[in-house]
Formats: C-alpha cells, sequence, structure tokens
C-alpha cells in the first residue's frame, strides 16, 4: 500500500491511497483534508498507545455498505491500510485503542457526504462486578475527508489479487467446522444407547436384589425389622 500527501491550488490538502499488485497498481482512492476540522495527535493530551499495536476498527454508516459505492472502496482501503501486518491471533488486553469511521446519509444538499475519521483511546476501569466497565477517550488525529476522486480496480486484476494459493487454503475436515467467533464446533456420532447397562451412581437403593423364596429361613424378628 502506499499513501501520498500533496498540496496544490488545484488540490488543496490532498491524500491519495493507493493498493498495488504484482508490482502494478490495483486501485486509487483520493480524498481531501478539511484543514478547519483537522486536529493533530498533538492537540490532545491524553496516553498515547504503544508502536505496533493493532487498532479496532469500526465503520457507521449504511453508504459504507452501499455495492459499487465510492464509499465501499473507502472502507476496504482503509481496513488494508490500518489492520497492519496478518497475525494468527489477538490478545484482547493488547487493544488499547480504536480507529472508528463514519459518514451520514446521502441528502439532495450533500450528495457525497464526508468521511469523518476519529481515534479513541479505550480505558478499562474498576466495574465492582467481573467485567471491567470500558470508556473510550479521543487521543487523535482527527481528520474530516472529501471523496474526490476514484480509480477502481480491474476486474479480472481484482480476481487474480483474490486468488488464494492451494497451499494456503485451509483442508475442510469432516464434522468439523468453524463458527463466527472462530472456534472449532465438532460433530460427533453415536451408536444406539443402551440404558440397561449404563454405569449408574453405585447406591444401596439401586442395587438388585435377588427375589425372595418361600421359606428361606427368616425368622420372625427379621420380618419385623424389614417391616418397622
Amino acid at each position: 500500500m502506499i499513501a501520498f500527501g500533496s498540496h496544490s491550488k488545484k488540490r488543496p490538502h490532498n491524500v491519495t491511497f493507493v493498493r498495488t499488485f504484482s508490482h502494478r497498481v490495483l486501485d486509487m482512492v483520493e480524498m481531501g483534508i478539511n484543514p478547519d476540522t483537522f486536529r493533530p495527535m498533538a492537540a490532545f493530551k491524553t496516553d498515547k498507545p504503544g508502536v505496533g499495536m493493532k487498532p479496532l476498527l469500526g465503520f457507521s454508516g449504511a453508504v459504507f455498505d452501499e455495492a459499487e459505492s465510492p464509499y465501499a472502496n473507502v472502507k476496504s482501503m482503509l481496513l488494508d491500510f490500518f489492520r497492519g501486518e496478518t497475525v494468527q491471533a489477538v490478545n484482547v488486553e493488547g487493544l488499547q485503542y480504536m480507529v472508528h469511521i463514519s459518514a451520514a446519509e446521502k441528502t439532495d444538499a450533500e450528495p457525497v457526504p464526508p468521511v469523518h475519521l476519529r481515534v479513541y483511546l479505550i480505558k478499562t476501569l474498576r466495574s465492582g462486578q467481573k467485567l471491567p466497565r470500558v470508556e473510550v477517550e479521543e487521543m487523535g488525529p482527527r481528520v474530516d475527508f472529501q471523496i474526490r476522486r476514484l480509480r477502481e480496480a480491474d476486474a479480472d486484476m481484482m480476481k487474480e489479487a483474490l486468488k488464494r494459493p492451494a497451499a494456503l487454503q485451509e483442508k475442510t475436515k469432516k464434522n468439523i467446522q468453524t463458527d463466527i467467533i472462530g472456534d472449532k464446533v465438532g460433530r460427533i456420532h453415536t451408536g444406539k444407547q443402551d440404558f440397561d447397562k449404563m454405569q449408574s451412581r453405585k447406591m444401596k437403593g439401586l442395587k438388585k436384589r435377588p427375589a425372595e423364596e418361600p421359606g428361606s429361613g427368616e425368622d420372625d424378628s427379621t420380618s419385623k425389622k424389614a417391616r418397622n
């Protein structure tokens, strides 16, 4: 990925995000920064997370889910830009900050609403319960983008870029699935159960006794105790 900043009379405060594939330009998004609402990180007197920490990404706005929309391209581009290096797992305690990107609904007065980027520090406080209370505090930068130009990816090149090598594809195993959280769920098939052969708790009341035969030799005192 490439992020290129430029400034000119025709396009002031310009930022261009570029994705490449196989040494070729895949797609590009050009956006302008609103200088009146821009605030750098130094303007926020808060703690800053460690270098190399992965952020929590969030998007708000129905425009990001529209098919064949420039906002869908912006969402895909920013996801690749902020996710960083691919890792197998992320420690929840290591989530120290959040990048939130939002956009309002389209209107006749504003057919291309700006894209708002906010960065928040995640704080965990004592709540008196097992789960802590989570609060966020803005830490900067604060950026409002205006979409200017868009170069979409060629369909054949995008198909080639999304193709996964056979060596990296996971082999499906019978009766083993992965749920939406990422946990493996297995299905076990058992045969017909015979409840007479099941092992139960060894209690005196559940033990089987041999049938009593008449004239077994029990005296009257034993019979009275049994009746009592």
